[in-house]
């Protein structure tokens, strides 16, 4: 573990030191750290966090760290986590993990985010089965798959495995790279969406905590943040959820319909699904 030395604040050591031990902490966890850290009474202002995260990056940069943040996308709550920089953080970042353990969780990551209906997740059967083809037991696995979760890596939702909060906010170079034809942004906070409603006139995505402030502002009516189209029943994504295809998203089967003149399956439901939205509007 690296130690911040020279020209640093005692306070700011002691801060950096925290963010490593920690590894992914909530925004509300990162200020009551700052506050007790800098002996701030609970009753005064704080600064914004902004400045006090580009002090502790300044510092890392050396060492190739760096904080960074994402939104949990069904609270709103921003999770932090001092990431490395370098080029394939999974291997570097999870140092903790044998080489075997790192294929593993590669594997896990690898699957969830790729997963074919388009919910990045899988039932925890599922995660297992795909992960004992790497080797070791069940039980081993299972161990191995837990402990991926008490990390940060991965995370159980009623039952399936998905991604944790590490991975969101490690890994976005990871997936950029290699596998960008399977990321969703939310169009509302410009984030990566990996759970939430996808609109059927325009394929944009939004979170589940986004499309709340949507509704909200809307009268209750849930409305899509590009388009601005009513949507009544939202074709949603995530754990337990209907899915939304990539291919679909991208429009590769309508191309396809187009191409050939014959649908797919898939192709029929999304647009029964259209008929049937705009019916309701009528």
């Amino acid at each position: 573990m690296p130690m911040v030395t020279g020209d640093t604040e005692p306070e700011q050591q002691m801060l950096v030191q925290w963010c490593m031990s920690a590894q992914v902490f909530s925004e509300p966890e990162f200020r009551q750290t700052i506050r007790r850290i800098h002996c701030i009474d609970e009753g005064k202002d704080m600064e914004e966090i902004l400045p006090v995260v580009e002090q502790i990056n300044g510092s890392m940069s050396a060492f190739s760290l760096e904080l960074r943040s994402a939104m949990d996308q069904t609270s709103g709550v921003r999770m932090w986590a001092l990431v490395n920089t370098n080029a394939d953080p999974i291997s570097i970042g999870a140092t903790p993990y044998t080489a075997s353990e790192l294929i593993m969780l590669k594997t896990l990551v690898e699957g969830v985010f790729t997963e074919g209906s388009g919910n990045y997740s899988m039932s925890f059967h599922d995660a297992l089965r795909l992960a004992t083809k790497r080797g070791g037991t069940r039980a081993e696995v299972e161990s191995l798959l837990r402990r991926f979760t008490g990390d940060g890596w991965l995370a159980l939702d009623e039952g399936f495995v998905v991604l944790g909060a590490r991975s969101i906010i490690e890994l976005q170079s990871y997936f950029n790279t290699g596998f960008a034809d399977y990321i969703r942004l939310c169009s509302l906070c410009k984030e990566m969406a990996t759970s939430g409603a996808v609109c059927m006139e325009c394929q944009e995505a939004v979170h589940p905590y986004c499309a709340g402030r949507v509704a909200e502002a809307n009268g209750g009516q849930l409305s899509c943040p590009k388009c601005n189209r009513h949507i009544r029943q939202p074709w949603k994504f995530g754990p337990g959820e209907r899915g939304v295809p990539h291919a679909l998203e991208s429009g590769a089967l309508e191309a396809k319909e187009e191409n050939v003149g014959v649908e797919e399956p898939a192709t029929q439901s999304i647009k029964k699904l259209r008929i049937e939205d705009s019916s309701d509007e009528e």
